[in-house]
């Protein structure tokens, strides 16, 4: 008789916790899901709408709800927190951004960029509810600054540039933006308030700041920096000759949003003149500029 019972309560909490299970995994939300316009695998920021808005609303929002993962082909994402949808078939919905901003407040997140990385964004993405999950659920990224690649190179006889020394290279722009995440401006990049221009350096693949390079010739690598895309940048040489440093600035046509220019910068020294050429312009044009 005691055995009969040890069976019947075995048999109970099995039944138990196998119906726990069921109903976990039915109102689990799919943990990866595909993504779209990424250019390299970030870590991103994942906010939830709070199920019972009607409306995308992240002004209780003060830091992200989890992290999203991305795949090393750049294809999906895996979040870091398993989600599940609401018992009361709400819906679910969530955005993700990168990098991680200084400030998340009232729905406005706030970077202050040091050129090294760019401000990604993906709109509202619908998981769909408990009894009818959305079977398209995933995330198509847009690309919110400019990548900038510098080359240099003096047109003038060798003897006329061996003591040529590229002491920085330098893009005046502004760092502080601020992009709204929810309302009429959601996926809006702007510059906040306090906002001043200041000087961002470029880098080599290292993530070295490009400095002391000998100019010649031969075009030498600068390095590349991510600006503001909606202010004209200024592309800022300072350079040791001979007779001492002078500085060039290159003020550049404005730049869109998500795509990666290479700026051909080549010198005459003659003339004291640099022009600089920008490829990959808008719809496949190149633009020119003289400083």
């Amino acid at each position: 008789m005691r055995s009969l019972f040890i069976l019947i309560v075995v048999q109970f909490v099995f039944i138990c916790c196998t119906s726990d299970v069921h109903e976990n995994s039915m109102d689990q939300i799919p943990p990866t899901v595909p993504v779209t316009g990424l250019k390299a695998p970030v870590e991103f920021q994942v906010l939830r709408v709070p199920d019972h808005l009607t409306k995308a609303d992240f002004s209780s929002h003060r830091q992200a709800d989890f992290k999203g993962i991305i795949s090393p082909d750049g294809k999906m994402v895996t979040a870091s927190v398993i989600q599940y949808f609401h018992p009361d078939n709400l819906p679910a919905r969530f955005l993700c951004f990168f990098p991680e901003p200084d400030t998340l407040i009232n729905g406005v997140a706030s970077f202050t960029l040091d050129g090294t990385r760019d401000i990604i964004y993906s709109p509202v993405a619908y998981a769909g509810s408990l009894y009818a999950p959305n079977p398209d659920f995933g995330f198509s990224f847009r690309h919110e600054l400019s990548r900038l690649n510098v080359t240099v190179t003096l047109s003038q006889d060798k003897g006329d540039v061996q003591d040529m020394l590229l002491l920085s290279a330098e893009v005046l722009t502004y760092n502080k933006l601020q992009l709204h995440l929810d309302g009429p401006l959601a996926g809006r990049l702007k510059v906040a308030g306090d906002a001043k221009k200041a000087r961002l350096p470029l880098r080599d693949d290292a993530g070295s700041v490009a400095r002391n390079i000998h100019l010649s010739e031969i075009t030498k690598d600068c390095g590349s920096v991510h600006v503001y895309a909606a202010e004209n940048p200024v592309l800022v040489l300072t350079i040791q000759g001979k007779t001492g440093t002078f500085t060039r600035e290159l003020t550049l046509p404005t730049l869109t949003p998500g795509k990666e220019y290479r700026v051909e910068v080549t010198g005459d020294l003659q003339n004291v003149l640099f022009k600089a050429s920008l490829s990959d312009w808008i719809q496949g044009d190149s633009g020119e500029a003289k400083l």
